[in-house]
């Protein structure tokens, strides 16, 4: 049961990780193109100006690229994070100071990406983009609850992680890491 959790975590990963590289891929693309079309249009006026798409198209991209990357940043534990003090505690107090942490990183998340994310979602779905007609203002929203969901769930194996850790190699580890 263990190994098809850990497989099926490590594909979710891999997703992820194309996902976000699709993304940025995208991305650079779509403002390489506004760039390109703005400039050609005022050389050549018939052109009619720059792609209308393009400046929304990057900002819809930009949150994905945000979200998604923050949860793979989860993953990889490569958050931000002031391990100072954290450093300077005895082993017990750090593990105690390690699982409040990531119990308020799931309280934020739940609240503020999967509860708010999914309300503003649902709220804005009717609402359809002006430049990109097949897509809704939802659509682009579902960044949040999807990505909160990613983070999550690497946030509790963080929990669990810290949970089977010996004390006295919190702090090891946090040296080593600054």
């Amino acid at each position: 049961m263990i190994n098809v959790l850990k497989s099926l975590r490590n594909m979710s990963v891999k997703m992820l990780e194309i996902l976000v590289v699709v993304l940025v891929v995208g991305l650079t693309l779509t403002v390489l193109w506004g760039v390109l079309t703005r400039y050609l249009s005022k050389m050549m006026p018939f052109i009619g100006g720059q792609a209308e798409y393009t400046d929304e198209l990057a900002r819809l991209l930009l949150i994905w690229v945000s979200t998604f990357g923050a949860a793979l940043a989860f993953d990889r534990k490569a958050h931000l994070g002031v391990d100072y003090f954290v450093g300077k505690m005895h082993p017990e107090a750090a593990r105690i100071m390690a699982v409040v942490v990531q119990l308020i990183i799931i309280a934020l998340v739940v609240v503020v990406f999967l509860i708010g994310g999914g309300a503003l979602a649902r709220e804005q779905m009717p609402q359809i983009l002006p430049t990109i007609s097949f897509m809704t203002r939802g659509m682009v929203y579902m960044a949040l609850p999807l990505s909160g969901l990613f983070i999550v769930l690497f946030t509790i194996e963080n929990l669990v992680e810290v949970l089977q850790q010996p004390s006295d190699s919190l702090n090891t580890e946090a040296e080593s890491e600054g």
